[in-house]
């Protein structure tokens, strides 16, 4: 015999349906990335045109990887955005993955104009063709760009500080016997919490930023010191071009693992599956599938056999509680069978 069942969080069905609750925080955090946004472009687009001006590819390489952050934000605002429309019957599950495919096209577009100058750079070293390279003009650009970069810290800054004062504030234990009420505002708060990220990770993109502009003023200064010294501005492209790379690599395994969808690599299945066993009525799980619609929103399934004389609303909710409380997992699907 198997029988199914769903629960409601509060008003909410435990998915991944909007809420106008939280609409003030989302354009908050909306117009901090806008202007964020803003901000690097009118900076990058600065740096191409001293880079060619000054013929340093160090400045060139600081652009692109200026054009890996604008690319971070630009995701992080459509999840945002795409985080408002509602699911409807053709798209079941929302828009949440434009945020992968964005994701995506904008590696691709990135690791494109890395290797455009890695090999101009690496031309230039075999060849020993690198013209002379204005010293001074890198050191101005590159100032220029250390105080964009502050400025844009300044303006992260307020959401960065509330998202560890939020993590705080919420570090207790909720048990069974909260109404389902307080499991829809708990659900809201880790919404708000997820948003957060996004600005937190877009301060340390602006902190990344900051570092590289300081290195494009030392090299630049060193040319500026001893002209003959200008292959230090090909080092200096080929290092941060490795820094360029090696910021994407964690996005692109993100990316592979919804694509595939993978089991979240912040949940451990066995433990869940151990954890749903050790519900005194549960008699076996199988079934058992986690994966993600987008970074940073689960979805799981199982089917659940009982003991006979098991209520199935009582174990229903025990699981969906016990999953709920131990991996902030909202969407759910139960199949209780006997």
């Amino acid at each position: 015999m198997e029988s199914r069942r769903s629960k409601v969080c509060g008003e909410t069905a435990c998915g991944f349906s909007t809420s106008t609750s939280d609409a003030k925080e989302r354009a908050a955090s909306m117009r901090k990335l806008c202007f964020v946004v803003v901000l690097c472009l009118l900076f990058m687009s600065i740096e191409v045109v001293g880079g060619i001006k000054a013929n340093s590819l160090a400045i060139l390489a600081d652009a692109a990887h200026l054009l890996t952050d604008v690319g971070a934000f630009a995701i992080s605002m459509l999840s945002l955005w795409a985080s408002s429309w509602e699911a409807n019957p053709r798209q079941s599950y929302g828009f949440f993955r434009i945020e992968i495919l964005g994701a995506l096209v904008s590696i691709q577009l990135i690791w494109l104009l890395t290797g455009i100058l890695v090999y101009e750079a690496v031309t230039r070293l075999l060849q020993e063709t690198n013209d002379d390279v204005d010293g001074f003009f890198m050191v101005l650009v590159a100032t220029f760009g250390l105080l964009v970069n502050i400025i844009m810290i300044v303006v992260l800054g307020h959401d960065h500080r509330h998202g560890h004062d939020h993590d705080h504030s919420h570090s207790h234990v909720h048990g069974h016997g909260h109404s389902h009420g307080e499991k829809a505002e708990q659900l809201l708060e880790k919404s708000k919490e997820m948003r957060n990220i996004n600005v937190q990770g877009a301060y340390l993109h602006v902190l990344g930023d900051l570092i590289q502009s300081i290195g494009v003023m030392i090299g630049g200064g060193m040319i500026w010191y001893n002209p003959k010294w200008k292959v230090i501005d090909l080092i200096c492209t080929l290092v941060f071009s490795v820094i360029v790379l090696g910021t994407t690599i964690n996005m692109l395994r993100s990316i592979l693992e919804v694509l595939m969808e993978s089991t979240p690599r912040e949940i451990d299945a066995r433990q869940l599956e151990k954890g749903l066993m050790g519900i005194e009525e549960v008699v076996d799980v199988h079934e058992l599938h986690i994966w993600a619609i987008t970074v940073g929103k689960a979805l799981f399934s199982c089917h659940v056999k009982v003991r006979p004389e098991a209520d199935d609303d009582m174990v229903l909710n025990k699981v969906i509680d016990y999953i709920w409380r131990e991996y902030r997992i909202s969407h759910v699907t139960i199949q209780i069978e006997r």
